[in-house]
């Protein structure tokens, strides 16, 4: 039953590829002329796009691990022809001849870093400033290999931010076991919320001492402050890893194909406008009571939500990402964070959902690969659905890499 689906996978790589390809296209007219997103005619002066364009001259902005750049582009008011809503979206190109561009965190108000939602006094209670792929726990890794100068920093291809309840370190040694361990086009990062124990806060910070890799905020880690936990996420991209080329925003009982996707995302050339996603369509609003999804008519009033991502896995390119996060910033706090952020908040930024298609493994496909009837490399996915079981997601890195192995061994 699955002699068909390497042909299925291949057809949706190449619908990605033409769809990013697409969007380029979109962005330049027949004279070659970029279009900004963030135009309100829909036109900017030429992004520039390698050494051949001088004309803009790049700003070093300091930091603490580096030196980002971005280019002085016009300033727009309104969304281009399918561009995205807002300005500021244009300053990111990040096509692989150009330098690395910083977000545009000038355009956000001064108070905004302390500022999340409607919480005033937000501060990341554990924080890091190394967006660099190269990290320390990284180059413990692989120290052994002596391949990585002392001095060597290497911006990610990719930047994985993992959704975590404190509690869950086992889940979180699994993702750095398996799909999140050392990859040198990836930065893993995981979010927490505040917690009510000091015992288990300290483990918390004895965990991050050890892997280097939580980003903790003091609001507290509950159901209903997922959407806070959302922004801040995007918040810590868009103020300490804007040099990412692609966010992988993912919940930690998924398993992430890391090695097929991180191959398909690297020979994409155009990086911008993607929210790519299994899409949700015409969900009803649960009124029952008994529902863990109550919402009250005050809460959210229309009868259905906007099409959106659930949040288990969702790869946003670094345009859509600080638009997303500038506006959610601006906007009345819903609870429900993948309908808010993919939804409601996409909605106002014009942002179109991009379906993942074939590259979301069902239960079936799931089972098949972990029972060796279906060779891990034969069907091509990026994503499984969530709720996966610890023992799973080893079981399907082994069956991943075993695969690759013996493929390249050919």
């Amino acid at each position: 039953m699955f002699e068909r689906r390497p042909l299925f996978g291949a057809l949706i790589v190449l619908t990605l590829v033409v769809t990013i390809w697409h969007m380029s296209l979109q962005e330049t007219d027949s004279s070659g002329t970029t279009i900004g997103i963030g135009d309100p005619a829909g036109i900017a002066p030429p992004h520039p796009q390698g050494p051949s364009h001088t004309h803009y001259a790049p700003v070093a902005v300091p930091s603490p691990s580096s030196n980002y750049y971005f280019y002085a582009l016009s300033k727009g008011g309104g969304a281009g022809a399918g561009g995205l809503a807002g300005d500021g979206a244009d300053t990111w190109n990040h096509s692989s001849a150009s330098p690395l561009l910083v977000n545009p965190v000038e355009r956000l108000p001064k108070d905004d870093y302390t500022n999340l939602i409607d919480l005033k006094d937000f501060r990341f209670t554990i924080n890091f400033n190394n967006c660099s792929s190269d990290s320390e726990r990284s180059k413990r890794e692989i120290a052994r290999r002596d391949s990585l100068k002392s001095d060597e920093r290497r911006s990610p291809l990719v930047l994985v931010l993992v959704h975590s309840a404190p509690t869950n370190w086992y889940k979180r040694n699994t993702i750095r076991d398996t799909w999140g361990q050392y990859d040198p086009r990836a930065k893993l990062v995981f979010l927490l919320g505040a917690v009510n124990s000091s015992t288990l806060q300290r483990r918390i910070e004895q965990e991050n001492r050890m892997y280097d890799d939580i980003v903790q905020g003091n609001f507290l880690d509950a159901y209903r402050n997922m959407t806070y936990k959302h922004v801040m996420a995007l918040k810590w991209f868009t103020y300490h890893c804007p040099e990412a080329k692609y966010i992988l925003k993912a919940d930690d009982d998924v398993f992430v194909n890391t090695p097929a996707l991180y191959d398909v995302l690297e020979t994409a050339t155009q990086r911008r406008r993607l929210l790519f996603c299994q899409e949700i369509q015409k969900a009803p609003v649960k009124r029952t009571h008994r529902s863990k999804w109550y919402v009250s008519i005050p809460e959210y009033r229309n009868k259905y939500y906007p099409s959106h991502c659930p949040g288990y896995s969702i790869i946003y390119t670094p345009d859509v990402a600080f638009l997303l996060y500038r506006e959610a910033q601006q906007q009345p706090y819903f609870w429900i964070d993948d309908v808010h952020m993919t939804g409601t908040i996409a909605q106002r930024i014009n942002a179109t959902i991009t379906p993942t298609g074939s590259m979301l493994l069902n239960k079936s496909q799931k089972d098949a690969i972990i029972e060796n009837r279906l060779n891990a490399t034969d069907q091509l996915f990026f994503f499984t659905t969530p709720d996966l079981r610890q023992g799973e997601i080893r079981q399907l890195w082994k069956a991943v890499t075993v695969a690759s192995k013996r493929n390249t061994s050919r």
